[in-house]
């Protein structure tokens, strides 16, 4: 069927209904990539925030945000409801050796990665490596570094993507992400939208959605997961935007784009661009029948950035 274009997430949708999709069974690592995020497009098993870590199982398990926990690239250690938020509070001076990792994104990855970095979170799991060079991070900030007396940054260190002594994924100023290190208020999806209120309150992740650089779209149990199936080809116009990193901006954010998801709300606007300078490849373009006109950077595959998508593009 086709999508008249318009803003975000409703872009035109209207005319759509939102079918929840259960989460797909994660997807193998490909044997040509093995750095890739091995829970992309899923979330983490419950038998492994149920059962583990071995000696506390299920520490984290009523944690609010721990299904998705490094299923794909973010900085999840700032995102509330995840196991090691405490250690990343607001105030912190995330320039510091004690706190800069906290920003770096990350996924989980498997045991035949050269950048694998051990986990403890579920110690005697399955899910016992992590990569924040997946994630597009030239280095590993927190090993031997974070609360090590007199430690050194490695080459690459501290993180700070943009190169402006703001140490984030997003960028700083009037396009940051508006809740960096918060969730949703819940007036917001129980709420909203207007016309039809709480429509995605009993999603499981409307909490977290758009809070951080994330390809939210592609995430279980958010408002749009239905429209990127596992299957898709990302490199299409129609699928390309499923794997692309953003937040939730204000108003006075420049590449702020249009979004209807909680329509009569003050979250109102999102951004692709604050992500990294991630083009956008889906306004004008998705479910369109033509890809002229398409910004420089589309399709998105993440490579300009290091970012894992699990996808490799050519030019359209």
């Amino acid at each position: 069927m086709a999508v008249t274009r318009g803003a975000r997430p409703l872009v035109g949708a209207a005319t759509l209904l939102l079918v929840a999709v259960a989460a797909p069974a994660p997807p193998p690592t490909p044997a040509s990539d093995p750095c890739a995020c091995v829970y992309l497009g899923a979330e983490i098993p419950a038998s492994t925030y149920n059962n583990y870590p071995t000696e506390d199982p299920g520490k984290y398990a009523s944690y609010g945000a721990v299904k998705i926990y490094g299923s794909t690239c973010a900085a999840w250690d700032a995102q509330p409801g995840t196991p090691w938020y405490s250690y990343c509070p607001d105030s912190a001076d995330f320039s510091g050796k004690d706190y800069n990792w906290c920003m770096q994104p990350w996924c989980y990855v498997s045991d035949k990665c050269s950048s694998k970095i051990p986990s403890s979170v579920y110690n005697g799991s399955s899910v016992t490596f992590y990569s924040y060079e997946t994630c597009g991070c030239e280095a590993d900030c927190y090993t031997d570094i974070a609360w090590i007396t007199n430690a050194s940054w490695p080459a690459g260190c501290p993180f700070d993507p943009h190169g402006d002594n703001t140490y984030t994924v997003h960028k700083a100023g009037n396009c940051a992400c508006l809740y960096q290190g918060e969730n949703l208020a819940s007036a917001t999806y129980t709420d909203y939208p207007t016309d039809d209120p709480g429509k995605y309150k009993n999603l499981s992740n409307i909490k977290s959605y758009g809070t951080i650089c994330a390809a939210w779209d592609q995430v279980p149990e958010t408002p749009w997961v239905s429209y990127c199936p596992a299957d898709s080809d990302w490199c299409h116009q129609d699928y390309n935007w499923c794997i692309e990193p953003w937040c939730y901006v204000g108003d006075s954010c420049s590449s702020k784009l249009p979004t209807q998801v909680f329509n009569g709300s003050s979250v109102t606007f999102y951004s692709y661009d604050t992500c990294l300078s991630t083009p956008d490849c889906y306004t004008g373009l998705a479910w369109e029948n033509s890809t002229a006109g398409a910004p420089a950077g589309c399709p998105f595959d993440g490579s300009s950035v290091g970012w894992y998508t699990g996808a490799s593009c050519s030019a359209w």
